[in-house]
C-alpha cells in the first residue's frame, strides 16, 4: 500500500477508498442497462434506415461496377477481334497490291512485245518497199542507160555507116547486145 500511496502522490493522483473504488470499477447496473438497451435501439435504427440502404445501394454500386467490367472487357475483346480483321484485311490488301502490280507488269510486258512486233513488222514493210524501190530505181536507171546505149549505138551506127539502117533491125540487134551484157554482169 506504501507504494501505491507514492505513485499517487507522486503523480498528483489519489487511489479512491472502498465503495467509491466499486463504483468506479464496476458501473451502476441500472445506467449500464439503459445504456445497453439505448445502445440497441440505436442499433437497429441504423441498421434500419442507413445499413440497409447503403448495403442495397453498396450492391447496386457492385453490380454497375461488374457489370462495366464486363462491358469493358468484351468491348476489349470486340477490338481486338477488330484488330485482327484489321491486319488481315491489311495482309489481303497488300496480297492484292502485289497482285494488281505483277498483273500490271504482264501488261506492260505484253504491250511492250506487241508494239516491238508492230514496229518489227513495219521495219520489214519499210524494208522491203525500200528494196522495191531501189530495184525498181535500178531498174529505171538501167533502162536509162539501155535506151541511152541503143540511142548512141544507133547513132554511131547511122554515122559510120553514113546511111540508115532500118531502125527496127537496128534496135533488135542493139537490144540483144546490150541484154547480153547485163546477162553477163
Amino acid at each position: 500500500m506504501e507504494l501505491l500511496k507514492i505513485i499517487s502522490f507522486s503523480d498528483g493522483l489519489t487511489i479512491p477508498s472502498g465503495e467509491d473504488f466499486v463504483n468506479k470499477v464496476f458501473p451502476n447496473i441500472w445506467a449500464f442497462l439503459i445504456q445497453l438497451i439505448a445502445f440497441l435501439i440505436m442499433s437497429f435504427v441504423v441498421i434500419k434506415f442507413a445499413y440497409k440502404p447503403v448495403s442495397a445501394f453498396l450492391a447496386k454500386r457492385r453490380e454497375f461496377i461488374a457489370s462495366n467490367l464486363k462491358e469493358a472487357e468484351e468491348k476489349n475483346l470486340q477490338a481486338n477481334e477488330n484488330i485482327l480483321k484489321a491486319e488481315q484485311s491489311l495482309q489481303e490488301s497488300k496480297k492484292e497490291a502485289v497482285k494488281i502490280i505483277q498483273e500490271a507488269q504482264k501488261e506492260a510486258s505484253k504491250e511492250k512485245d506487241a508494239i516491238l512486233e508492230e514496229a518489227k513488222k513495219e521495219l520489214a514493210i519499210k524494208r522491203m518497199r525500200a528494196q522495191e524501190d531501189i530495184k525498181r530505181e535500178q531498174e529505171k536507171a538501167i533502162k536509162e542507160v539501155h535506151d541511152e546505149v541503143v540511142d548512141l549505138a544507133y547513132e554511131t551506127t547511122k554515122t559510120i555507116l553514113n546511111r540508115e539502117v532500118s531502125s527496127k533491125d537496128d534496135k533488135k540487134m542493139i537490144d540483144d547486145f546490150v541484154n547480153d551484157l547485163i546477162e553477163k554482169r
